[in-house]
């Protein structure tokens, strides 16, 4: 029994609140029949505008995405292995520009600088050893110039003297052999003089005997004393010695004569000689001082070597920088072991980890720059001359909704895409807090062109049938009384639409109501919204109720097409 009474008293309770719930939505729905149908009959609250001078603004929208301005694969100029690679370098983490993200194995680099180093430290001494040189050895072949010239100054001067002593020993000589001729000639004249002298003697010899025969025979015929005998002895003794002592003045005379002849050949020989021996002295002496003059060229020639030697020095200089420079280039691979953020950005991809072997040029590590950002879109062919620099624009993102931007053109490419013809147009955008990721869409909308007409009206006014397209406006009389009447619209944009036929300028228009207006209903104007229509703005309406246009709801952004409508569209 208390279980039948527990299951029952929630289920009357439950009855009883329906029961409840039916009597006052009963209620609720008389009283809202009872106030439409007062409103249906009465007159309408509503909104109204003036047709008048407006402008309207010609559009066209494109989607866009948002795009980093640089985005960097950092990849290593060397091949190795990983060493260092934090493992929170990963999607979204922020880095300096010159932070070292990463390194390779440096060890054969560190060895290739501490080579190219002593290289270094090589070239410098050759360049030091060729300076301390080139100064002293410059000096020497000014030396030896100098020594040059006084050696040949010095065997010319021998060639002159062996020249002049030559002619003066020649000359001697040549006296001795005249000398000796002139001897020669005297001893034979002496000789011939011994010669005629001996002739003589012989001839008092002869004569002697014969007187000295003669008296012999006469003194012993008697004829004769002996004294006249002895006389004719002695006479013929006198006459023998006179002989032999002219015999011995030839001989004399010959062997003289042969002793000068001798000295003439020696003289002769002498002559010969000092004239071949003097012409030899001259010979070389001549040689002395052609090879002095010889030595001399040389060492004027060696003069040519200053510019080798100060060639050399700067090309021990080179060297040097070669040096120099091979130490910075390894200095510089040792440095490419580190991977080094190049720009202020966020890291968007990873490749690698450590422990990794990766090739020069491998991607490790992308990097997006997001300090600002391009918008980029396309602009149809058509619109290349009215886009330019500097053309405002405004934008809105699917993923951040209610944020509207207002911007202008900043960069705009001048060929067209062969493919679809448009160019592309890129807004710079402003991202330091950081709401806008690459990769994003955008609706860019841009100002084409900018006109005012002198018949138009709020958007809001006017009504297009899905089915006909014929576009009518709510016009009110001065008794305030609503005419339904067709209008032929031209240019429009979100906030004014041009009216080429239908109104009139000073015509009052509905633009606003609560209820739908029938025509020839009766309306009043009022609203705390009255003076924001007749501006053509777009006022908030209740969520439920349709602008007068049949478009989209005034305040909600949406309905918009990719580009405001031509002159005469919503015809």
């Amino acid at each position: 029994m208390k279980k039948a009474i527990l299951i029952g008293v929630p289920f009357i309770v439950l009855l009883v609140l329906v029961g409840w719930r039916y009597m006052q939505k009963t209620e609720t729905n008389k009283a809202l029949a009872k106030r439409s149908t007062g409103l249906k009959n009465g007159a309408v609250n509503v909104v109204l505008a003036t047709v008048g001078p407006k402008p309207v603004s010609l559009t066209y929208e494109a989607v866009g995405t948002v795009e980093s301005p640089y985005t960097v694969e950092l990849s290593p100029k060397l091949t190795g292995k990983i060493v260092y690679l934090p493992d929170y370098l990963r999607q979204g983490y922020a880095v300096k520009k010159g932070q070292i993200l990463g390194q390779l194995d440096p060890t054969e680099t560190v060895g290739q600088v501490l080579q190219a180093q002593a290289q270094e430290a090589q070239a410098n001494s050759t360049l030091v050893s060729a300076e301390l040189t080139a100064h002293p050895t410059k000096e020497n072949v000014n030396s030896q110039i100098a020594q040059g010239q006084a050696t040949v100054d010095s065997n010319k001067a021998d060639y002159d003297q062996v020249k002049e002593n030559f002619e003066a020993q020649v000359q001697q000589a040549h006296s001795m052999v005249v000398d000796s001729q002139a001897k020669v000639d005297a001893a034979k004249a002496a000789t011939n003089n011994a010669v005629a002298s001996l002739g003589s003697a012989n001839a008092s010899l002869e004569d002697a005997q014969a007187k000295l025969n003669r008296q012999t025979t006469l003194y012993k015929q008697g004829f004769i004393a002996a004294q006249d005998v002895d006389d004719s002895i002695a006479a013929q003794k006198v006459a023998k010695a006179n002989v032999d002592v002219a015999e011995g003045l030839l001989k004399s005379a010959k062997q003289n004569e042969v002793s000068v002849e001798q000295q003439l050949r020696e003289a002769e020989d002498n002559e010969a000689i000092v004239k071949k021996t003097g012409e030899t002295n001259i010979r070389a002496a001549w040689a002395k001082v052609v090879l002095a003059k010889a030595a001399l060229k040389y060492a004027i020639a060696t003069t040519n070597l200053k510019p080798a030697y100060d060639a050399q020095v700067k090309a021990d200089k080179a060297a040097v920088d070669a040096a120099h420079g091979n130490v910075n280039q390894a200095k510089a691979r040792l440095s490419d072991c580190n991977l080094v953020a190049t720009i202020d950005g966020t890291v968007s991809k990873r490749n690698a980890d450590v422990g990794t072997v990766v090739n020069a040029g491998s991607s490790i590590l992308e990097l997006q720059y997001l300090d600002w950002l391009y918008v980029t879109s396309a602009v149809p062919l058509e619109y290349a001359n009215s886009v330019k620099k500097g053309t405002s624009v405004t934008m809105t993102f699917d993923s951040l909704p209610g944020l509207k931007m207002n911007a202008t053109v900043t960069e705009l490419s001048n060929v067209a895409d062969p493919q679809s013809r448009q160019f592309n147009a890129q807004v710079k955008i402003d991202n330091k807090e950081g709401k806008f990721r690459p990769g994003m869409y955008a609706r860019v909308h841009f100002l084409i062109s900018r006109k005012t007409f002198p018949v138009a009206v709020a958007r809001e006014a006017i009504k297009t049938s899905n089915t006909t397209g014929v576009s009518t406006a709510t016009s009110v009389d001065k008794d305030n009384v609503a005419h339904i009447v067709t209008v032929t619209t031209g240019e429009q944009d979100t906030n004014n639409v041009q009216i080429v036929k239908g109104l009139e300028p000073g015509d009052r228009v509905v633009v606003l109501s609560y209820v739908p207006v029938r025509d020839k209903q009766k309306v009043v104007e009022g609203g705390v919204k009255k003076k924001a229509k007749a501006e053509g703005t777009n006022p908030n309406m209740p969520s439920d109720q349709t602008s007068g246009a049949g478009g989209p709801v005034p305040g909600t952004g949406q309905g918009s097409s990719s580009a405001s409508s031509s002159p005469g569209a919503g015809n």
